[in-house]
């Protein structure tokens, strides 16, 4: 319940319900506590989870991520230097700790970006990204949604325990 995941929901309601000032106070609560830079503004899908309580999470405010999106502590979603364009994350991906994702890409749906991955190129669909700077270590031909749940139930279970 408690977690920063609520507190951008909350914000975001009152944003789109047009009520000033609570949205920014909500956002920067979330900050306060959690250490997790949510932006209201940021379109977000179901399913968002984040976590370790999304500490050291930074999303960009004009960031939009798909429905399913799991993103681990210390991951940075946003713009590279002066230019304007923000990455896209499509729906059930899986951003692991300390990745970064940088600049106008698109994140294809059923990707991994693996841990402290820098994704300055568009991913693919159903492919796992790594490295410095991220490079397609699997295609899409051996990827699926049953390997995608069974992933997610597991880290589930061990944020959990």
């Amino acid at each position: 319940m408690f977690n920063p995941v609520t507190y951008y929901r909350l914000a975001r309601w009152l944003y789109l319900h047009r009520i000033p000032l609570l949205p920014r106070l909500v956002e920067i609560l979330n900050v306060l506590v959690f250490h997790c830079y949510v932006p209201y503004t940021v379109e977000i899908g179901d399913g968002f989870e984040v976590g370790y309580w999304g500490i050291g999470v930074v999303i960009h405010p004009r960031v939009k991520i798909g429905k399913n999106v799991f993103v681990a502590q210390g991951v940075t979603i946003g713009g590279r230097n002066e230019k304007p364009e923000v990455p896209r994350i499509e729906d059930n991906v899986f951003i692991a700790a300390g990745a970064k994702v940088l600049g106008d890409i698109v994140v294809g749906e059923g990707s991994v970006i693996g841990a402290n991955a820098v994704v300055i190129r568009s991913v693919p669909p159903r492919s796992i990204a790594v490295g410095v700077p991220a490079r397609i270590s699997r295609g899409s031909t051996w990827w699926n949604r049953s390997i995608w749940e069974a992933l997610k139930t597991r880290l589930c279970r061990l944020l959990v325990e």
